[in-house]
């Protein structure tokens, strides 16, 4: 039997247990240091002693507690199943301030742990935890399946075993974990395999130099003439990880590769023997001869996360490789069913937003892909997967819509607009709205956009006010709330003031004090750049100007996305000779990059000054004036804006684009008008 195997010493013996009353059980778990017979006074069960698949009452007294005279009180329930743990919702009612409820303890279930929360506050026992254990209905004296084991790794975070997020403290003693874990082991035989490496671990961390005729009993089970390959990479894993014996590993991996020729170890090496690089029809190629030889239903979890060997990784490489190689999603279609929640946000950002942004696929071709993924978050969001059952119902709904939020409901809103399918846009972008409200500005224009198509005046005048709140607007924005007040008024006399009463002028203020903690003076670094027309530009000639220079390349997505915004600011300076706007293409490589810079220029009928980088000596790319600022400044990557005042000294910079036209014009233009008023 394992426990002749596993432990350190024989569990507590039955007849015993038997004999004895609960509380001598109970004080026994006492006398290593827990506090398990210890329970809250404002947390109880009724019955006090129950057993799985019972229906009991969870009683909370919220006196004295962070939820003292809070109203709606809930809970989530952890409940311990099969070792994992499983989260639910629990409503509770309540008077004064005692909450009761009802709930059926699944039937193998053997501890459950309970978080009580009221909005954003949340009691879990000062990060203690509320927890109670099952007796087991059939063995009198002893603990439910997985009682043992779950009190102890719910309190031991460092064997990865827990419950997420629910407590956060250093954990018990090794000590107790190897305790709880031999005492599982002991009563429940079915647990050797699931629980034998953390079982090595502890006996490792409790007994130290010593451990090693325990661990040996270990390694004697699990290699036995008839182990299964579970328990052959558990023994694999001991040796390796907590042993460091490599030569005795590697005869484990003989007997596995000649018994398992298809099996954990053979996937791993053909998997560490794909090749890596640029050669995109290679990578898809060995990608998919790898899901064909290795299937992932055939697959040990535990032995390939730890050996990083992630089947979502290759299903999405095959996609996204296929999309580019075939210019098809068909291996989406084939592939689509298995992709995890986990992966899907990367995935949407590499096949839709990506060629989206840079627009290398029509909006007609991606909005199909779209609607697949989403199709598939949502199917997921209504049936959770296994892999987030530490999450209740309602907490995994909430994590799957923040996802989305920011990022992905946006785009797939600007595809369907696109497409005029104007009602389904909004859906999807009041769906993000009720997260984020009007702190976005690209999820703003898409419900600018289909308002404004479905004729909805009131909610279109709505939103564009609190964008301009929450300075979170673009042009067609801007131009759309000037039309309205037009049409109201009969002319734009005042419009001006309006607008200026829209914003929020504690957060103009807050901006402008944030911007003046990051102002200081360096000599701008010398230059001679041509124009678009061939002229020459050179630091020297600018002497006298306040000047913003903007660094960015024709590649670069969020440099473009920018533009709108700076047009704003250079807009509001147009009238100013004092001020000017140089926009510094740099980083190029085509050979063709100046051609491409006007049209572009051109196209968006942008009203801007271009300067081109120059090219150093045998360098590839343009960029020997940005790779000087960059060496001088401590910076890198674009777009970098940099703002230089009337003696040649830079004053501000700049880096990114956090996605709002107006709140970019504001910011550089206080930025300017700093520059011009200090000394």
């Amino acid at each position: 039997m394992l426990p002749d195997v596993c432990s350190a010493a024989k569990p507590t013996p039955m007849k015993k247990i038997v004999q004895q009353p609960i509380l001598f059980f109970i004080a026994l778990s006492l006398s290593i240091g827990t506090a398990f017979a210890q329970l809250p006074t404002n947390f109880r069960i009724i019955p006090e002693r129950a057993n799985p698949g019972q229906n009991i009452e969870i009683v909370y007294d919220a006196t004295g507690t962070v939820l003292n005279n809070k109203k709606n009180v809930t809970a989530v329930v952890y409940a311990y199943r099969n070792y994992k743990w499983y989260a639910s919702d629990l409503s509770l009612k309540g008077t004064s301030n005692v909450w009761k409820a009802l709930y059926e303890v699944p039937t193998d279930c053997g501890i459950i742990a309970v978080k009580f929360k009221a909005d954003t506050l949340i009691d879990n026992n000062k990060d203690q935890g509320y927890f109670t254990m099952f007796l087991d209905k059939d063995r009198a004296g002893v603990m439910a399946k997985g009682a043992y084991a779950g009190w102890g790794l719910a309190r031991s975070p460092k064997y990865g075993m827990d419950i997420p997020g629910y407590i956060k403290f250093e954990g018990v003693n090794d000590s107790a974990t190897y305790h709880w874990l031999n005492q599982e082991i002991s009563f429940n035989q079915s647990a050797k395999s699931i629980l034998v490496y953390p079982y090595a671990l502890a006996t490792k961390a409790t007994f130290k130099n010593d451990a090693g005729p325990r661990l040996q009993r270990v390694l004697n089970y699990l290699k036995r003439p008839d182990a299964s390959e579970e328990d052959l990479l558990n023994a694999r894993r001991i040796l390796l990880r907590i042993l460091q014996d490599k030569t005795t590993a590697d005869s484990v991996d003989k007997v596995m590769l000649q018994r398992f020729p298809k099996g954990g170890l053979a996937r791993l090496n053909a998997f560490k023997a794909m090749p890596i690089g640029s050669d995109m029809d290679l990578l898809l190629q060995t990608n998919r001869k790898f899901i064909t030889d290795f299937p992932e239903q055939s697959a040990n979890e535990e032995f390939a996360r730890e050996n990083r060997i992630s089947y979502p990784t290759i299903y999405q490489n095959i996609i996204v490789l296929g999309a580019y190689a075939d210019k098809d999603y068909a291996d989406l279609d084939k592939y689509i069913d298995k992709i995890p929640f986990s992966s899907l946000p990367t995935l949407y950002y590499k096949i839709v937003e990506i060629p989206f942004s840079r627009k290398e696929v029509s909006e007609k071709k991606l909005l199909p892909v779209s609607e697949k993924l989403i199709k598939r978050i949502e199917l997921l969001r209504t049936t959770r997967p296994d892999e987030y059952a530490y999450l209740s119902p309602s907490e995994w709904v909430k994590y799957v819509n923040e996802s989305i939020a920011k990022r992905i409901l946006p785009v797939h809103a600007h595809l369907l607009n696109t497409a005029g399918r104007y009602k389904e846009a909004l859906i999807y972008a009041n769906q993000s709205k009720s997260l984020l409200g009007y702190t976005s500005a690209t999820l703003n224009a898409e419900l600018a956009n289909a308002l404004s198509h479905l004729g909805d005046k009131t909610s279109l005048k709505i939103l564009l006010e609190k964008s301009v709140f929450e300075n979170q607007s673009s042009p067609e924005m801007l131009a759309m709330l000037k039309d309205t007040y037009i049409k109201k008024t009969g002319n734009e006399k005042g419009y001006d003031q309006y607008l200026n009463s829209l914003k929020n002028n504690a957060g103009g203020l807050k901006m402008t004090e944030e911007i003046k903690k990051e102002m200081f003076s360096k000599p701008m670094v010398d230059f001679a750049m041509e124009d678009l027309n061939g002229k020459t530009v050179k630091l020297q000639d600018l002497k006298g100007k306040t000047v913003v220079f903007d660094f960015w390349a024709t590649w670069c997505v969020p440099c473009k996305a920018s533009f709108p915004g700076m047009k704003l600011a250079v807009d509001k300076y147009a009238k100013d000779p004092n001020v000017v706007f140089y926009f510094v293409d740099t980083e190029e490589r085509s050979a063709d990059y100046k051609a491409e810079v006007t049209k572009y220029i051109k196209d968006n009928k942008y009203n801007f000054n271009v300067l081109f980088d120059n090219k150093a000596k045998d360098a590839k790319a343009t960029g020997e004036v940005f790779e000087r600022i960059c060496r001088a400044f401590n910076i890198s990557g674009i777009p970098q804006k940099i703002i230089v005042d009337t003696n040649g000294n830079a004053r501000f910079i700049t880096v990114g684009f956090k996605g709002s036209a107006t709140e970019l014009a504001d910011e550089i233009s206080t930025m300017v008008d700093v520059v011009k008023t200090s000394k």
